[in-house]
């Protein structure tokens, strides 16, 4: 009887799953996307509260140039404005009359930038611009005429010095017993950059000896009175020795450039004994036969001579300021 009253006690334990599944964010990225597109349309209807029709108008204008507006036929909620494509033809009294749009912008952008090209007056800063842009095209226009004018000046004077010149070293010649069979070595060539006086052999008369540079005393007779000519100008002066193309028998070292530039360096000696200074004197060279008055004959008599340059400068007011009388 007692082991019948005996229970047995039994104690069932459950465990619980802690596996609750995984809740997902993506409500997250939509409610964003929501609220900030809320903002955008608060901002928007705040927008067109605090503008006027006019404003408005533009702005749409400004976001479609290329359309026109029409009157609606709408009432209520359909009545307003209607956009046309361009081109389309429109009136109120049925009659079809073309619309004219605006081209501002279009054939030029940069008439945006400048009211100069556009249907506008002209900012008082861009007036200001433009004038002193004028008076800068005047002034310009003007120094480059005037220097023009100074120019063709200092070009007639410059020919009317060599004229004298000229005429001064022939009437010494002339009046020199002794030279005035000399008269036809002497040659005059106008250049841009001055006067070349040549003394030139002729066919059977040398003026140097062949081979040699010592100057005979027929030439230096000849030298000495274009150095007396010379003697009192400002100009500067260049010399340079010329030859034919005819090569020394002994074939030896010295050749046709020492030659000439032995020449050229006699002449300058000369030239320095009679008066003229020495410092105006700026350049000896030697051509050789370089620079023939022949090129066809070899031996061409002309090839030999001494070239003696009176460089004008450009732009000098008296070139040639000895008085000739």
């Amino acid at each position: 009887m007692a082991q019948s009253d005996e229970q047995t006690i039994i104690i069932r334990r459950s465990e619980e799953s802690e596996d609750h599944g995984h809740h997902g964010g993506a409500w997250k990225v939509a409610y964003a996307d929501f609220m900030t597109a809320m903002m955008a349309f608060f901002l928007l209807l705040w927008i067109l509260a605090a503008s006027d029709e006019e404003k408005l108008r533009g702005l749409a204008d400004y976001f479609s140039p290329s359309l026109s507006q029409s009157g609606g036929k709408g009432d209520g909620l359909l009545d307003g404005t209607v956009l046309a494509a361009e081109g389309v033809l429109s009136g109120t009294d049925g009659a079809a009359t073309p619309v004219q749009l605006p081209s501002f912008g279009q054939e030029n952008p940069l008439a945006v930038f400048d009211s100069r090209l556009r249907d506008e007056s002209p900012t008082p800063a861009e007036q200001v611009a433009a004038q002193a842009e004028a008076e800068a095209e005047a002034e310009a226009e003007a120094a480059a005429a005037l220097d023009t004018l100074e120019m063709a000046r200092a070009r007639e004077a410059w020919a009317a010095a060599q004229d004298r010149l000229e005429q001064q070293i022939a009437e010494d010649i002339a009046n020199t017993v002794g030279l005035e069979t000399l008269a036809e070595h002497l040659e005059f060539k106008r250049r841009d950059d001055g006067l070349e006086i040549q003394i030139v052999d002729r066919t059977g008369r040398s003026m140097f000896n062949s081979g040699s540079a010592r100057i005979p005393e027929r030439t230096r007779h000849l030298l000495e009175v274009v150095a007396g000519s010379l003697a009192e100008l400002p100009n500067e002066i260049t010399i340079a020795g010329h030859t034919d193309s005819l090569r020394f028998q002994n074939g030896g070292p010295y050749s046709n450039w020492e030659l000439s530039a032995d020449r050229a360096n006699a002449t300058r000696r000369v030239l320095v004994e009679n008066g003229v200074n020495q410092l105006r004197i700026t350049r000896i060279s030697g051509l050789a036969d370089t620079e023939p008055l022949d090129g066809i004959s070899a031996d061409a008599a002309e090839n030999r001579r001494i070239s003696i340059m009176v460089v004008y400068p450009m732009g000098q007011d008296a070139p040639l300021r000895r008085p000739i009388p």
